[in-house]
């Protein structure tokens, strides 16, 4: 056989006719319906592989004047179509067969390839020997594409051509050959066992699979909703004591999983003991030895992996760059399994966790060194952070988009309608459109097919004659557009603690309603029970007594020094810019990727301490604080109608590394900033409000007093934002006063200089 290049090698395979245009696309043309996989040796001291592998192919369209089949790194010895000896090329891991006739629609033919050699593997993906054992794992991280049945056995390899199975692997006594699907039948033949599986279910190459060692088996039996499934777990002899413990809510898992999902939808459970993995290969998951530990500190990887079943390999992502529909899903599915066996605040323990990590890491080098959409995610990163993690927060928050009472039927559906064949992310979402009577595309377009995160927050609530309107700010994280259609819940909570919560729509920069609440609220939260994954990490805690509260996932800690009934304290790590400020002040830098908001209910006899972390060296600051000579600063504003301004605190650690403690925590948005080198406390403008409103709230009158003697004026506006006073000032003068007459409410106070906006301030009139 000649050597020749793979570009001459495509030039050919186009003149002869059976090569899609896109070579890693082999299934555009050719169907392999059924594989016979039979591994005759499995040399494990030589580690080598000889054997031969019969596929039954029929044309996809047209007619086909031959096959192309991927086979790594192993040699390729003889071909057979129809039993009969045939030419063929070998190169660059593609084997072209010709017919002797064309292939018309409807026909089928069986292609029988022998081959032997040492199989392909990298660090994690293909096909491994571990002492006397061998077994292979689908999926290669490093290779690209990633698709790995071609490791060991002749196929179309890719996520769309899916064929049955029927595996016959020679093995030595006491050796046992586990494959996916049921055994068949042990039959000898030349000294060895001839081990016979076979799989019932259409699958594609990467979940084709094998194990081969001394194993013995764990069996059981699992009452399905649709019918009685086989258990089987194959273990290495001294690990059997530890199954059941390690597997011991196995039944619980799949219970929670038919329920969510449809009946688990293949004829076995089945594990497998391998050197390394986890894998999904169908009904025989490899599951590494390591995990296998006798107690269930492992069962979310299990969790994991048997989801699968569903994902991923009952309906398969089309292609590498929608692996999000296979690992996300996947990922989505740890979160339920403890929700199901354990409780809900598992489930949230767990996102809340997950959450945070996604927003501080996954544009990291850390993590995938940008930010992604989940489609069309580069092959270099298909296993990274955002596939499974991002992925998997997306989900839950598709799942609160629809509720469960849409959500759960909706994608049992699209299970079923998709059963055993490919699908894509817009396949999922026609799909979702059609089967809910909701337009999925602007949630498609927020969260699947846009980079980065949406960020919402309210800007002001208000109250008037129709109720309470509240104004909700989007930023964004990541991404340069801002999403559309959000539902956004509003939770109000009055100083009692009751609460109503109520859903809004969120599009663009800027979003308002009114709501109509049952009760005078203390305050408003957005999404207080973190229903969507935007880029906000929330805790929550309520206080009853004095004491250190580590708060560390949203990087600030409390110490609360009095307390005489309960307070409740909501702290948010928003992970963009805060709002800059309305008049700039020379040297004053504020934090371009973070901020905190403190709200809650925070009674008057409610102290406490607050360390706010400031961190160079973890993707936290390090836009912020460039070198040594930056001082750092904390800057504290009640609202947005508020400036920001510098707040009293101490310093505790270097320049790198620390917190900025304030004596007492206040509602309101805290952001850090940094002095610029030559601006100290000597020379350094001083950071004050535009102007002062006192009293506030008051009575009668209200006195404006200004950090400037330039002419100006105050507006005066309610809650429906009419004009209903204006108020000059004069150069020289320092402050004006306003006689409030028979006004009640809640009004805003606008301070303009030469026709523009400096600052604005909320005041209360009793």
């Amino acid at each position: 056989m000649k050597k020749m290049n793979y570009a001459t090698l495509l030039a050919l395979a186009f003149l002869s006719g059976f090569l899609p245009t896109h070579a890693q696309n082999i299934s555009d043309t050719v169907d392999a319906t059924h594989y016979a996989i039979h591994l005759t040796e499995v040399d494990t001291d030589n580690e080598t592989i000889k054997g031969h592998t019969e596929i039954d192919v029929t044309p996809n369209f047209g007619t086909l004047e031959g096959a192309n089949f991927q086979l790594k790194d192993l040699t390729v010895d003889s071909v057979f179509v129809s039993q009969q000896s045939t030419d063929y090329t070998y190169i660059e891991d593609l084997i072209t067969v010709p017919f002797e006739e064309p292939l018309t629609g409807g026909d089928t033919i069986t292609v029988d390839i022998y081959y032997h050699g040492t199989p392909f593997s990298e660090e994690w993906g293909g096909f491994h020997f571990s002492g006397d054992y061998a077994f292979n794992l689908g999926v290669g991280f490093e290779s690209v594409p990633h698709n790995l049945g071609k490791s060991w056995f002749p196929c179309v390899d890719d996520f769309v051509d899916r064929a049955y199975y029927d595996y016959f692997i020679s093995v030595e006594t006491p050796k046992t050959a586990v494959c996916g699907g049921i055994l068949q039948n042990k039959t000898q033949r030349d000294g060895k066992t001839v081990y016979h599986w076979k799989m019932n279910y259409t699958i594609p190459p990467y979940l084709a699979s094998v194990a081969i060692g001394e194993y013995v088996l764990y069996e059981d039996i699992y009452e399905g909703i649709a019918e009685d499934v086989v258990i089987q777990i194959w273990v290495r002899p001294f690990e059997e004591d530890n199954v059941e413990g390690s597997f011991a809510h196995l039944k619980d898992i799949l219970a929670v999983y038919e329920e969510h999902w449809g009946a688990y939808p293949f004829s076995r459970v089945g594990f497998v003991s391998t050197a390394q993995g986890a894998m999904e290969h169908a009904t025989n998951i490899a599951y590494p030895y390591g995990t296998i530990d006798g107690n269930t500190t492992y069962e979310w990887l299990y969790a994991h992996e048997l989801s699968h079943m569903w994902f991923g390999d009952k309906v398969t992502c089309a292609d590498a760059g929608d692996m999000w529909l296979n690992e996300g899903w996947a990922v989505f599915n740890e979160f339920l399994f403890r929700e199901g066996i354990y409780d809900t605040s598992d489930y949230m323990q767990d996102y809340n966790s997950l959450h945070k990590e996604v927003l501080h890491y996954a544009h990291t080098p850390s993590g995938d060194g940008d930010y992604y959409a989940l489609y069309d995610i580069p092959q270099d990163i298909t296993y990274g952070t955002t596939v499974y993690d991002k992925g998997g927060l997306v989900v839950h928050t598709l799942r609160h988009y629809l509720g469960d009472e849409v959500f759960f039927p909706a994608m049992q559906q699209y299970l079923e309608a998709y059963a055993y064949q490919p699908a894509s992310s817009y396949d999922l979402m026609e799909f979702l459109t059609q089967e809910t009577g909701t337009d999925m595309s602007s949630f498609f377009d927020n969260w699947v097919f846009t980079p980065g995160f949406p960020h919402f927050e309210i800007d002001s609530v208000t109250d008037n004659q129709e109720g309470h309107k509240v104004f909700v700010q989007q930023k964004r994280k990541g991404r340069e557009i801002f999403s559309e259609e959000n539902i956004l819940e509003i939770t109000f909570m009055s100083e009692q603690w009751d609460t109503w919560t109520d859903t809004m729509m969120v599009s663009g920069s800027h979003s308002s309603k009114t709501f109509d609440v049952p009760f005078v609220p203390e305050t408003a939260m957005a999404d207080y029970y973190n229903k969507v994954a935007d880029a906000t990490t929330d805790r929550v805690v309520t206080i009853e007594e004095p004491g250190e509260i580590d708060m560390g996932d949203v990087f600030l800690d409390l110490e609360v020094s009095a307390v005489e009934d309960s307070a409740l304290v909501r702290a948010t790590h928003n992970w963009v810019a805060p709002d800059t400020m309305q008049q700039p002040v020379p040297g004053l830098r504020l934090s371009d990727y973070r901020y905190w908001k403190i709200d809650g209910i925070m009674p008057e006899d409610f102290s406490a301490s607050c360390q706010f972390h400031y961190n160079k060296n973890n993707y936290l600051d390090h836009t912020l604080i460039i070198d040594e000579s930056d001082e750092i600063t904390l800057l504290y504003r009640e609202d947005q109608s508020h400036e920001w301004q510098e707040t009293e605190y101490t310093q505790v650690g270097p320049w790198l590394i620390g917190h900025l403690e304030v004596e007492e925590l206040q509602r309101g948005e805290y952001t850090l900033a940094v002095w610029e080198e030559g601006f100290t406390e000597a020379n350094r403008k001083k950071v004050e409000p535009a102007f002062y409103a006192f009293p506030n709230p008051s009575d009668d009158h209200v006195i404006f007093r200004f950090n400037t003697q330039e002419k100006g004026r105050i507006n005066i506006y309610d809650t429906s934002g009419h004009l209903i006073e204006k108020l000059s000032k004069s150069v020289g003068s320092s402050e004006i006063s306003w006689e409030t007459g028979d006004k009640k409410g809640v009004f805003l106070a606008k301070w303009l200089l030469d026709n523009r906006q400096v600052a604005s301030k909320k005041i209360v009139i009793h």
